[in-house]
């Protein structure tokens, strides 16, 4: 069966590497009939990992809402690590003559991703490792043994929510002057959060809230508030999330988050606050 490609951004092999020569560190590289690879997923976290003889474990970890990273776990090597490089080479043909990595050179935010795709194509992954104190490794992660581990990992990737818990339990929605509905983009949005509330078994409640500045009368406000809200409530039921689990309020002006003397400052208070709570157990 064929692996699934994730979703990584493509750059040209040109772009992604770049030959660089760091220090003279003797690579580790576990024996390759004792290379293995695991996987662990959920919903909200996946991981890739293999260990290092001599090392430890290496792992590509995406959590829900974040950067693929690359994790660590050693007990030989603690002291701080002053600079981590990724890298990648074609198979060797023999264990005695490693090729020279190609190490990346794009934005290091996209490295953990770069490496997957290049593991993925069956290349040979290099990780450069300058601690604090002025000791260096070079880590060799050959794409043996893979079994079906990288299958499932891409599996998960592709299943991950899109936000975390951090990033949906309090979000604020801004409305322009005398504007009703969500655009586009706060629509876009709020059906990440509802594929959040979706894979999420322990969310108990759903609070919609309604806000509005002071421009006009207070009644008015109140009305305004209630129509913002109910318009993020309708998009909550049409996705189908369980109403029952959802509690709406308005309040017109009375909460303001700025003093509403500018209007900077009135479109920060024209806003719908949600906040997804969940299981006292699981929260705290």
């Amino acid at each position: 069966m064929k692996t699934p490609f994730f979703n990584i951004r493509k750059l040209t092999t040109a772009t992604l590497l770049s030959y660089c020569v760091f220090s003279q560190a003797k690579p580790l590289i576990t024996p390759l009939d004792q290379v293995t690879w695991q996987q662990h997923g959920s919903r909200f976290t996946c991981q890739l990992s293999t260990a290092v003889t001599n090392f430890g474990r290496v792992s590509l970890t995406k959590n829900a809402g974040y950067n693929m990273t690359l994790e660590l776990d050693s007990v030989l090597y603690t002291q701080p690590l002053k600079q981590q490089q990724l890298g990648a080479s074609a198979p060797p043909w023999s264990k005695q003559q490693l090729p020279k990595a190609n190490w990346f050179t794009s934005v290091k935010d996209q490295h953990a991703n770069l490496l997957l795709q290049q593991l993925q194509q069956g290349n040979w992954g290099h990780v450069q490792l300058d601690f604090a104190d002025g000791e260096n490794i070079h880590l060799v992660l050959p794409t043996v043994q893979r079994g079906e581990h990288f299958e499932q990992y891409f599996h998960c990737l592709n299943q991950l929510a899109p936000l975390s818990y951090d990033q949906v339990r309090d979000r604020n929605f801004y409305f322009p002057a005398n504007e009703l509905l969500l655009n586009k983009s706060q629509q876009k949005q709020l059906a990440d959060i509802v594929r959040f509330v979706e894979l999420e078994p322990n969310v108990s409640r759903i609070l919609i809230d309604g806000h509005a500045d002071i421009s006009g009368h207070s009644s008015d406000n109140l009305r305004l508030s209630q129509q913002r809200a109910d318009d993020l409530y309708a998009h909550l039921l049409e996705a189908g999330i369980d109403k029952s689990l959802i509690e709406v309020r308005s309040h017109g002006d009375r909460y303001p988050v700025n003093s509403n003397r500018d209007a900077k400052q009135r479109a920060n208070n024209r806003r719908v606050n949600l906040r997804i709570i969940l299981k006292e157990s699981v929260s705290s």
